[in-house]
């Protein structure tokens, strides 16, 4: 308000400033009220403006500061997703080894030889995709070792092989080589505890 004042004299006393300096037959007073008025107009003008210097200057130091804040947007949270890499297909997270405890074994036959196994037990949410598995005759019992995660062999004729999960049952399938003869029951022994195994029905 101020302002727009200070503007409005300037527009008004001028021109009568100007006609009391230069004006036919002034001399004396009106020419100094007319130089007086001009320079109280031009030292309120200056004042005016040395007060409001101070205000912009925190403004501009401000914009200044901080342009960084408005070249750096926030990522949106598909921007973040699509920058963190997915598992590739096909490739299983880290395993957590361990020794399962079987719930059963299948026996395969070919003919009246046995020439493989199957070996169930129990799925954990971190399963491992391989087993050690090593298998041991002496007469009819079978004693079976198998262990999850990085192959570690343990045992003579232990073997690296694929497992698989169905209906949160993982197993695996060894073929057998050595055991050859023929026995009416064969017995399936854990070879960890001890425990006996039970049998599923045999498969031609």
């Amino acid at each position: 308000m101020f302002a727009f004042l200070l503007g409005l004299s300037w527009l008004v006393l001028t021109p009568v400033c100007i006609w009391l300096l230069f004006g036919r037959g002034h001399k004396g007073v009106r020419r100094a009220t007319g130089a007086l008025t001009l320079a109280a107009l031009q030292a309120i003008t200056m004042t005016v403006g040395f007060a409001q210097e101070p205000a912009r200057v925190p403004a501009q130091t401000v914009a200044v500061r901080d342009p960084r804040a408005e070249a750096r947007p926030t990522p949106s949270p598909s921007v973040v997703a699509a920058a963190t890499p997915s598992p590739e297909p096909g490739h299983s997270p880290a395993c957590d080894p361990r020794v399962p405890d079987p719930q059963a074994v299948r026996l395969s036959f070919r003919g009246r030889v046995l020439h493989g196994l199957t070996v169930f037990w129990p799925a954990s949410p971190a399963q491992c995709d391989t087993a050690t598995v090593a298998v041991h005759q002496a007469g009819r019992r079978l004693r079976i070792w198998v262990q999850e995660g990085a192959e570690a062999r343990q045992h003579e004729g232990a073997h690296n092989v694929p497992v698989r999960v169905e209906q949160g049952m993982a197993s695996l399938s060894l073929r057998l080589s050595s055991v050859t003869r023929n026995h009416r029951r064969y017995v399936a022994i854990n070879g960890h505890t001890g425990d006996k195994i039970p049998l599923r029905s045999r498969t031609s």
